[in-house]
């Protein structure tokens, strides 16, 4: 073989990845605000009436099995989308390493149960087994759908649009983190204002937190478990349970585990997160070369 030959096999551009019937890897900030519009589409749907419809009564469980099902059916619509546009959200071999960095998010979540209350008895889940399982469904739903929307779609378009420098890599997180908390601002319908604030604020650190992971392992699904866990943890026993969940204990606890987190998250942007060519792959980049 000669040695234009080898040049041109090292030149030739791989082939693209996904059709993008769409054209949204041409247009990145469109592709975000058409799955947003989506995301907040399928997120005001009324499940509770859909659950009550096939459980024939109203109620939480009514509730936990709607919203459910119409998260399922949103993150089946996005899944297909991210797989047009052939990102790379699903994984790679060998990212054990990645795994094992994002474990420490995995304290964050479970820090998020009540946990002084739970071990002193202060705080207790009544509910039976049949409504556990209905909630724990609801919370992998939510979590499945709204990590195909945020770190599946969404944060590989901001980062197609910001590039794969640090800086790129950085104002993508933070952008795409602010996008998630700003989605909950529909929340302002139906729960008490101050309330609100906190939950945009504490989303937009899980946000970071799972594009963090997502960074880290490149697999949506780790995201979504993580996703997950956090909203089982801290709202099961507000929904299907009693007692004090918030004391001087339990918030001295969560204000500690944050801070730790967030000095995880800077270590892991400024030591360990770095552009790559596989960095590349998450947001499909070869067919802007």
């Amino acid at each position: 073989m000669s040695e234009n030959e080898n040049n041109s096999l090292v030149t030739q551009k791989p082939k693209k990845r996904g059709r993008d019937r769409f054209n949204l890897l041409d247009s990145p900030i469109f592709g975000v605000a058409v799955v947003m519009l989506f995301a907040l589409g399928i997120v005001l749907l009324p499940g509770e009436k859909l659950g009550a419809l096939m459980l024939g009564k109203k109620g939480a469980d009514a509730m936990s099995l709607g919203n459910a099902i119409f998260r399922a059916l949103g993150f089946i619509v996005l899944l297909l989308l991210a797989l047009d546009l052939g990102f790379g959200i699903f994984g790679f071999k060998a990212r054990g390493k990645g795994f094992l960095l994002s474990l420490p998010f995995v304290i964050v979540a479970v820090n998020n149960a009540p946990l002084v209350g739970l071990i002193s008895g202060e705080v207790s889940v009544h509910a039976g087994g049949a409504s556990v399982l209905l909630f724990a469904l609801y919370c992998a739903s939510v979590g499945l759908f709204e990590e195909i929307v945020f770190r599946g779609i969404v944060f590989p378009l901001v980062l197609r649009k910001m590039g794969s420098t640090r800086k790129g890599i950085f104002w993508s997180v933070i952008i795409s983190s602010a996008l998630f908390g700003a989605i909950h601002v529909v929340n302002f319908f139906s729960s008490a204002p101050g309330a609100v604030v906190l939950q945009i604020g504490y989303s937009f650190l899980i946000g970071a937190m799972c594009a963090m992971v997502m960074l880290l392992c490149r697999n949506v699904f780790a995201c979504a478990a993580l996703h997950a866990g956090f909203n089982f943890a801290g709202l099961i026993a507000d929904e299907l349970g009693t007692g004090q969940i918030w004391n001087a204990a339990n918030i001295t606890l969560t204000a500690v585990v944050g801070v730790l987190a967030l000095l995880y998250g800077v270590f892991l942007m400024l030591k360990i997160i770095c552009p790559d060519d596989k960095l590349k792959l998450l947001y499909n980049a070869k067919k802007a070369e």
